[in-house]
């Protein structure tokens, strides 16, 4: 079965690594939550799980790395982009589990999953870019999608749909930075040094709101470490083998697995004005990527 795969083009490799990467990211999350909803959704518990799971992670993959002779952590540690990608990941965590907590599950990788409208938008906003007015439209429609989504005439969750969408643009950010230096490192090494970052950070807040922690909860961090660390090591491969218009497409999965998971293990019945907001953003999404393939933004 192996060879078979390793048979397939690498575009279909990289297809199924942003589908796998997704599903590990959306089960990380789904254990971080229900830690979360343990303890009331107490934020500053955050920082615990951060730092435990971080430990976890770095040694699951530092053990994978070491297998393979590939632990160079002089060189790795020293890297200011590695250390740079790291932060990224550490700030974005901030909102990203500011959402977790907040919001369904849905709601929330519908939001996070803004991204491609994002870039479209801030590119001919901030660079100057020249957007056509197909991609206006899709951007127009896509924040439509997210107002359908956010349904300000009831708030029902506040204003914690700004933390997912923060999120966003610095997930974006990070994956395009990573393009800079990817073929310097192999995607082990970038997953490690980013798992080690954000263990360091949340580590320091840690120290500050101490909190005991019970063996069951261990267990669940522990749980949660090994499918991030699969989530890490799959989203930097699909980077590196793929290229982002055969994969990002496909990002748009973590949005069914959202769904599945809330449904199945937090009784997360999604609203109406939440699946047509949704669909909105999706389809925005969508066909700004179509379009950018066929004006060669993206090949």
């Amino acid at each position: 079965m192996l060879e078979q795969f390793k048979r397939q083009s690498l575009e279909t490799q990289g297809i199924i690594f942003m589908i796998l990467s997704q599903f590990f990211f959306a089960a990380n999350d789904g254990f971080v939550k229900y830690i979360l909803f343990i303890h009331d959704n107490d934020i500053s518990f955050l920082g615990q799980i951060v730092f435990i799971r971080g430990i976890f992670a770095t040694i699951f993959i530092g053990l994978i790395l070491f297998a393979k002779k590939q632990l160079e952590l002089k060189r790795m540690l020293t890297s200011k982009h590695l250390l740079t990608r790291g932060l990224i990941e550490a700030v974005c965590g901030i909102f990203f589990f500011l959402g977790l907590a907040s919001l369904p599950f849905a709601d929330l990788y519908v939001l996070l999953n803004l991204a491609p409208i994002l870039i479209t938008a801030s590119g001919a906003i901030l660079l100057k870019e020249v957007v056509g007015w197909r991609r206006w439209s899709a951007v127009i429609l896509g924040f439509v999608g997210v107002l359908v989504v956010v349904n300000p005439g009831e708030l029902e969750f506040g204003y914690a749909f700004a933390f997912p969408l923060i999120a966003a643009i610095l997930i974006t950010y990070r994956d395009t930075y990573t393009r800079s230096f990817q073929d310097k490192f192999d995607s082990i090494q970038i997953a490690f040094v980013t798992c080690f970052v954000v263990c360091v950070c949340y580590g320091i807040y840690m120290l500050f709101h101490l909190k005991p922690i019970l063996l069951n909860e261990l267990i669940l961090i522990l749980i949660s470490a090994i499918l991030l660390s699969c989530a890490y090591i799959f989203s930097v491969a699909t980077v590196k083998i793929a290229s982002i218009s055969s994969t990002s497409t496909f990002r748009y999965t973590v949005i069914i697995w959202g769904l599945l998971f809330g449904y199945l293990f937090f009784q997360e019945v999604p609203s109406y004005h939440m699946i047509a907001g949704a669909s909105i953003v999706v389809a925005s999404g969508l066909f700004i990527i179509y379009r950018q393939k066929q004006i060669g933004i993206i090949n």
